[in-house]
């Protein structure tokens, strides 16, 4: 039987396998879940692939690789006093505020608190930028400042307000606090795709603070974080949090109970503590 030529628009199972760097089956794997259209002519054993739809899935890959190796490059630690102004110039970009105050009062703000408790600002970097940022902020658990600040008007992290280090509690072993959530962001002028996967990352990372407290033998008597857009919210649901009552319409704030709480990052975390406090007894 003669050879027939590649009809136009498509390549043979060869040039596909090249230019993919995949083997047989994983081209046919592609056809069946519909990703490359296939023709096989009338009375022939081989057939072709869609240039189209090939071409396509190459650029998809080639782009899924380089985001792979982008994620990779990233790495989540602690924020240092020198990574301060990194962290600010990323909540400028998270969040837009009525109230606010300049560059250099923040950072000396944010510099005393994490003075006072070193692991409050959990930072993604990226070739030494400030790409992702979770601010947690211990409080006493009755604290009458923290209660006075959140009805306010004015930003906890972006504005001039009255925190000072006394104000904010140490990650000791045995101590208790009421735990603020401030922020989990990402920089919003990525691309989607990298959006998603270092929120991933960094989510994944923020569960993995919260056990810690609970194997370091913190005792956490409440978590409190404000709902501030609607993946926010999402998020804070999908952690277990539930929406309280609340004194201004304007603001949803949202608390968990880690002692009640069925949620399987409140399950961790008492397992943690649990077997801390029989550590240390």
């Amino acid at each position: 039987m003669p050879r027939i030529e590649t009809p136009k628009g498509y390549y043979t199972a060869t040039e596909v396998k090249k230019i993919l760097n995949i083997s047989d089956a994983m081209v046919r794997a592609h056809v069946q879940k519909g990703r490359i259209k296939y023709l096989l002519p009338p009375g022939r054993k081989q057939g072709f692939y869609l240039q189209k739809d090939v071409d396509k899935l190459s650029n998809e890959l080639d782009a899924f690789l380089n985001l792979e190796e982008e994620v990779e490059s990233t790495e989540f630690v602690s924020a240092t006093e020198a990574d301060i102004p990194g962290c600010v110039k990323l909540n400028r970009e998270l969040f837009t505020v009525s109230v606010d105050t300049d560059n250099d009062t923040l950072v000396r703000k944010w510099t005393a608190w994490l003075q006072k408790n070193p692991d409050i600002i959990q930072i993604l970097k990226r070739n030494n930028e400030v790409v992702g940022i979770v601010t947690m902020l211990p409080f006493k658990p009755k604290s009458e400042k923290f209660n006075n600040i959140l009805t306010g008007d004015v930003s906890i992290l972006l504005g001039d307000i009255d925190i000072l280090p006394d104000d904010i509690e140490a990650y000791t072993p045995g101590n208790h606090i009421l735990l603020y959530i401030a922020e989990i962001g990402v920089k919003p002028s990525l691309s989607k795709d990298l959006r998603r996967k270092y929120g991933a990352k960094i989510i994944s990372n923020f569960m993995d603070s919260i056990v810690n407290l609970g194997r370091n033998g913190v005792i956490i008597e409440k978590i409190v974080s404000v709902g501030e857009s609607k993946s926010g919210v999402r998020l804070l649901q999908h952690f277990g949090f539930s929406e309280i009552i609340f004194s201004r319409s304007d603001t949803r704030v949202f608390e968990l109970d880690p002692k009640k709480s069925g949620a399987p990052i409140m399950n961790a975390y008492r397992e943690m503590l649990k077997q801390s406090t029989s550590t240390m007894h």
